[in-house]
């Protein structure tokens, strides 16, 4: 009788925590399911490809885009205007769709994995394949670009160093960018890359990105190549004034290599 009572304890003591024990093994089997990860992976891509379409949608047609092909062009030209625009569309659906698929790989199981034993060389493999905003950095350019002051905002919003390289390019580089701070005030935003093409062409890019006060940014950028000086040094200054309204004043200009003005003022409807 006593073998019986306790078995009957230990019987009750399971049934009791039974219910606890299949919510823990649950949790933990889903975190391993291939069909569940599949499922986290896809509501990732559709948040980023969502995000990345919207972003670059916006800078494709962006008033200020529409004003530099227009002022690349005949003015009896339109046709020419419009094959720009498709293209331009199926660009920004192509890369909405390629650097959604990148941003979402970043958190696959593997990454987490290796960011728990290998912190430094998870943040290079993170840094190369996401990040994907950084490409539109363009120092060599003195036209708006939305994405670009997209990526500076979120370099902003974080101190920490960045670093990678882009592989798979027709002129591939490697990068390193930081936001410096004072406290929560943004001091100095930079990017920095080593491009090199071909094996037999080299140049350095640097862009830097200061706030100034009242909502103003000036962005410098400067590029130059290694071993032939005579046209190989660029810069070029843009001045932004945005304002909580959505409207935006903008001043680019190329100071060395084609010396240009570009101005403009964006109102929000």
């Amino acid at each position: 009788m006593a073998g019986l009572t306790a078995l009957l304890a230990v019987g009750a003591a399971a049934a009791s925590s039974d219910v606890q024990l299949e919510h823990h093994l649950g949790r933990a089997g889903d975190l391993k399911s291939p069909a569940n990860e599949a499922m986290a992976f896809w509501d990732r891509f559709q948040n980023e490809f969502q995000e990345q379409a919207a972003e670059k949608f916006a800078d494709r047609f962006h008033p200020f885009s529409s004003l530099s092909w227009s002022l690349r062009m005949e003015e009896d030209d339109t046709s020419a205007f419009h094959d720009r625009t498709t293209r331009g569309a199926r660009k920004a659906l192509y890369r909405s769709f390629t650097h959604g698929l990148r941003e979402a790989s970043v958190d696959l199981p593997l990454m987490t994995w290796l960011k728990e034993r290998q912190g430094v060389l998870a943040d290079f493999l993170r840094n190369s394949i996401g990040n994907v905003r950084e490409e539109a950095v363009s120092p060599q350019q003195w036209s708006y670009r939305a994405v670009e002051r997209s990526w500076w905002g979120r370099l902003a919003e974080d101190s920490g160093l960045r670093y990678g390289v882009r592989p798979f390019r027709t002129a591939p580089y490697a990068y390193a960018s930081i936001g410096i701070h004072d406290g929560e005030n943004v001091l100095l935003l930079a990017n920095v890359r080593y491009v090199f093409r071909d094996f037999n062409e080299h140049k350095f890019e640097v862009a830097l990105s200061v706030p100034l006060a009242h909502g103003v940014a000036l962005d410098v950028g400067a590029s130059y190549k290694v071993d032939r000086h005579d046209e190989g040094q660029q810069v070029v200054l843009k001045l932004f004034k945005q304002r909580d309204n959505g409207s935006l004043f903008y001043v680019g200009a190329e100071l060395l290599h084609q010396p240009a003005v570009y101005a403009g003022v964006c109102f929000a409807l």
